[in-house]
């Protein structure tokens, strides 16, 4: 192949489709009845060591407008305009305040203190949760109610795609949960996110050896100059068969890529051969101007996916978060690659719950009787367990279940509020009986003052 061939050049015509997006605004039709107000779920937890009480996040509002608010772990809190009540049913205008705070592993659930069991036709059980949040509103600090007609929706990460969960409610009254119906699950990849961002050409490339350039010495296609100090680089050099030929044309087609077409003809013979090509240009001043030409031409389109790519690299730092917790706890064993959000509806305004009631666990049972390293007796309060795997929080008053065959531990707090624990080594020393039997705990006799600090401790 010669790299300058002296040839009729007929460039196609490039048609460029404009798509036009139509917006929409819509007003929510008023109804004249006022919508009726059901209770909120406010419940006076029992954290068990108050100033560890997982923290709320505060925003303020108008509520007369559509709202998307994020969290500082990643959720999105969906707000559709008049989404809140007064306790007479009317909707409000002033501005809001909310009090937001999610749950995602044991450790939450424990220091915030919140109830976790279920009563499930009479058999005692414990809600394994795929995610939790609670949401607190309020205007001039007066507590409001949600509209049925326009609910809030809240976006959290979890850890299971599995249908087999529900939405619950705590119910304030009674601090039972109450099943609310379903939630709904979209997941999502690194790579499917990266893929649907805005397409631009790519890069201009420097011409290597294999590339050619094209030229017109008839002068009668000026539409040639458009090529001028252009070189043409086949993407695949093995499946480029251009050739001296009497005609030539060549076709912009997406995403930066030309079709090359040489076109033989002979009396009646004629023979079309193609290649695909990026443009090139030689290294240095040509290289440069192209580059520049580039940066100015797509500058628009350049912001508008750097945006949204750090966007998507920001919502994935914050999964990354959340599935750290997971893997430090030991709760569950995730890969990080797959991205899985529940849409949770806000019914009622405190706890709301994505939850799949399980049984405690079986294999194992022992009758504290609890002691320190030096085999004096000790009370604790505020025993639980966790184990591997599971996203739940087992709390137990007398006799301990547990499952010999997972990864488990047992902690509680002494009376002067000092952390004491044993981890799965411990259990095997254990009887499984339900004789009353010393359990030698391991006290933490160091103050803990942060979340980090019992993660430390525990996991």
């Amino acid at each position: 192949m010669k790299n300058r061939t002296k040839i009729i050049v007929v460039v196609s015509v490039v048609v460029i489709a404009l798509l036009s997006i139509r917006n929409c605004s819509c007003k929510r039709q008023k109804t004249a009845s006022k919508p009726e107000v059901s209770n909120n779920n406010y419940l006076i937890t029992n954290p068990p060591l108050p100033l560890l009480d997982i923290p709320y996040q505060k925003f303020e509002i108008d509520p007369t407008e559509t709202n998307v608010l994020s969290s500082k772990y990643g959720a999105k809190i969906n707000i559709p305009e008049d989404a809140f009540l007064d306790k007479d049913g009317n909707v409000i205008t002033d501005k809001v305040q909310l009090s937001f705070r999610e749950f995602y592993n044991p450790l939450d659930f424990y220091l915030a203190g919140i109830p976790m069991d279920y009563n499930d036709g009479g058999i005692e059980k414990v809600l394994e949760s795929g995610c939790m949040v609670e949401l607190i509103a309020k205007s001039n600090t007066t507590e409001l109610f949600v509209n049925p007609n326009s609910k809030i929706n809240v976006d959290l990460y979890s850890w299971t795609k599995s249908k087999d969960f529900n939405l619950y409610d705590l119910d304030k009254s009674n601090g039972k949960w109450v099943e609310k119906g379903k939630d709904s699950i979209s997941s999502s990849t690194v790579n499917e996110e990266n893929k649907a961002l805005p397409q631009i050409p790519p890069l201009p490339k420097i011409a290597t050896p294999a590339s050619f350039t094209i030229q017109d010495d008839t002068k009668m296609f000026p539409e040639i100059e458009d090529y001028k100090n252009v070189h043409f680089e086949p993407i695949d050099i093995s499946k480029c068969k251009i050739s001296d030929a009497q005609e030539m044309k060549v076709k912009p087609l997406k995403n930066g890529i030309f079709e090359v077409t040489s076109i033989l003809k002979f009396e009646t013979f004629r023979k079309e051969s193609k290649c695909l090509c990026y443009l090139a240009f030689e290294a240095g001043k040509d290289y440069n101007n192209a580059l520049k030409t580039y940066q100015k031409k797509y500058a628009k389109l350049l912001k508008q996916r750097k945006l949204a790519s750090d966007k998507i690299k920001f919502e994935w730092d914050k999964y990354y978060d959340v599935v750290n917790a997971f893997r430090k706890l030991r709760v569950k064993d995730l890969s990080g690659e797959e991205k899985i959000i529940r849409t949770l509806t806000i019914n009622n305004f405190g706890f709301v719950n994505c939850d799949l009631p399980i049984n405690f666990p079986a294999g194992g049972e022992i009758n504290p009787n609890y002691v320190d390293e030096n085999g004096k007796s000790i009370t604790l309060n505020n025993v639980v367990l966790v184990e591997k795997n599971t996203n739940a929080l087992f709390k137990y008053t007398n006799n301990v279940k547990y499952n010999p065959n997972n990864d488990n531990v047992l902690w509680g707090l002494t009376n002067d509020k000092k952390i004491a624990f044993i981890k799965n080594a411990d259990f095997g020393s254990l009887r499984n009986s339900t004789s009353k039997q010393k359990v030698r705990m391991h006290i933490h006799n160091e103050k803990v003052t942060t979340y980090e600090d019992v993660m430390k401790v525990l996991f």
